[in-house]
């Protein structure tokens, strides 16, 4: 008689496979759990990253090509103005030299709005803080640096409750900018100059032609008619420049290691090398991110390409062009069968309809993530935060206000005489701005994005905007670090330049 070549599964099969789906769906929980209990602090810091980032690049730009001696600032509400040059009609790669619009900043705590020839518009309701400095000179330094007055500092702190939790997010950026059409003056050179700006005053300006006095760089040259002590507490500034740097360095890598990229080690593991294309290429990138170092002494040259400033900047680029990729198809999405404004259009009141549009998407997008921190929130944490009055609420909830909030806002900003033509002026601008993105938020449908069939790019998508805002935070904070190693080195150069003098005489 044949005997069948029968397989049943034994007890001990059914004992490891057990095991092995428990380890399988143990370390996926584990995975999810972390991801949930980040989800909050990482949106919250990209709100603020993001405003942060936008307040800094208009306020630069603005700066950059404002004209000498018009620059005032006020507190109590603290205030900006000054006259700006603006783009020549004839030419839009040059300033105009007599074509100029009045700009104002008005901070309302946490409101920072700028007005100017375009109208006025809220840059950010995330701000904690902004101070305005400029060097004070001594008598000697008016005779001989009076240049030195056309810089201005700006210490930026944003602070937002992170979803669910009591917990301050905070964030702060500290910039230096330099009055171009000041310092040629004041430093008695060719003020045409001002005028070959380009386009920079519609973006960051922050090129490499910059003087070293922009950038803030020591000379051994200049530093050698120092005295020992002054060289020594320039050196030592240089010591709490490079720890602080090195903290914020590391913060910065803890925040990337807990951004999700949506790829995970099963992916490959089970459904081969090729799977979840999207979030292994944004991993890549984190996980490169998070290397770049930046030794303490003997870096690379400035300009190499190999110092980890510039490395970083590779990464903000590859990253940049991967949000970008992703973006226009995405906000397509988001606004299908409706007016979709063209941010290159050559029409004023269109871009800036494109400009509140893509504001709208973003704020959308932020919401969405924050619904879902709290949609994640065990039934007793979200109680506790309701009956503590702290559970989150949405950006455009804290964005949209009744007329008569507006009016408060703007009678209390100094704007305008209380009752005047053009405080009510202001109001009836400031509530059709709010009207016009409210609208453009509403008619914004994210839905697709949870009934989409691929889920990894929609999740890549999200790390990928969270990386470049982290890397773009990194990569100016070793820039620091570089600098004042750089500024280490003129130093010890300096030293050595006093001795060659001393040994020469």
């Amino acid at each position: 008689m044949t005997r069948k070549n029968t397989r049943g599964i034994t007890l001990v099969e059914l004992i490891v496979s057990a095991v092995l789906a428990s380890m399988v769906l143990g370390g996926a929980m584990g995975i999810w759990s972390c991801t949930r209990r980040n989800l909050a602090r990482t949106t919250t810091r990209q709100i603020l990253q993001q405003d942060a980032s936008r307040v800094l690049t208009q306020l630069r730009a603005d700066l950059k090509a404002a004209k000498s001696e018009t620059f005032t600032a006020s507190e109590d509400p603290m205030t900006l103005e000054f006259t700006r040059y603006v783009v020549d009609d004839a030419d839009n790669t040059k300033l105009s030299a007599d074509k100029t619009e009045q700009v104002k900043y008005v901070f309302n705590k946490p409101i920072l709005r700028r007005i100017g020839a375009a109208g006025r518009k809220s840059l950010s309701n995330k701000i904690d803080s902004i101070r305005i400095s400029r060097k004070k000179l001594s008598e000697s330094q008016k005779e001989n640096e009076s240049y030195l007055e056309s810089k201005v500092d700006v210490a930026l702190e944003m602070g937002g409750i992170v979803p669910g939790t009591t917990i301050e997010e905070k964030y702060t950026q500290h910039t230096s900018v330099v009055i171009r059409d000041e310092f040629y003056k004041l430093a008695n050179k060719e003020r045409e100059e001002v005028f070959e700006i380009a386009k920079e005053v519609a973006e960051e300006i922050s090129k490499p032609a910059d003087s070293s006095f922009f950038n803030d760089e020591l000379n051994a040259e200049s530093l050698k008619d120092l005295t020992e002590a002054q060289l020594k507490d320039l050196e030592k500034t240089q010591n709490v420049n490079m720890t602080d740097a090195q903290k914020g360095v590391k913060e910065i890598d803890d925040r990337i290691d807990n951004v999700d990229t949506g790829k995970k080690w099963w992916q490959g593991f089970f459904f081969g090398l090729g799977a979840n294309e999207e979030g292994a290429d944004v991993e890549g990138l984190r996980d490169k991110l998070h290397d770049i170092k930046c030794a303490d002494s003997n870096i690379p040259a400035k300009g190499s390409g190999n110092r980890a400033s510039e490395k970083t900047d590779k990464i903000v680029a590859e990253l940049d062009a991967k949000v970008k990729a992703l973006d226009k198809e995405f906000i397509t999405e988001a606004f299908k069968g409706k007016t979709l404004y063209d941010e290159k259009s050559t029409d004023a009141s269109v871009q800036r309809k494109a400009e509140q549009q893509r504001r709208a998407y973003d704020m959308k997008v932020m919401d969405r993530q924050i619904e879902k921190a709290v949609s994640e929130m065990s039934e007793e944490d979200r109680k506790k935060a309701q009956d503590a009055k702290e559970l989150p609420t949405t950006m455009i909830s804290q964005f949209v206000r009744t007329e008569a909030e507006i009016r408060k806002e703007v009678e209390s900003s100094g704007l305008a005489a209380v009752g005047s033509k053009e405080c009510e002026e202001l109001v009836a601008r400031e509530v059709s701005e709010m009207n016009f993105l409210k609208s453009q938020y509403d008619s914004c449908d994210l839905a697709w994005m949870e009934t989409s069939d691929d889920q990894n790019k929609i999740k890549a998508y999200d790390a990928a905007k969270q990386l470049k805002n982290l890397a773009d935070s990194k990569k100016e904070t070793l820039v620091l670090k570089e600098m004042a190693i750089d500024n280490k080195v003129e130093i010890a150069r300096a030293r050595e330049l006093k001795k060659e003098n001393l040994t020469g005489s």
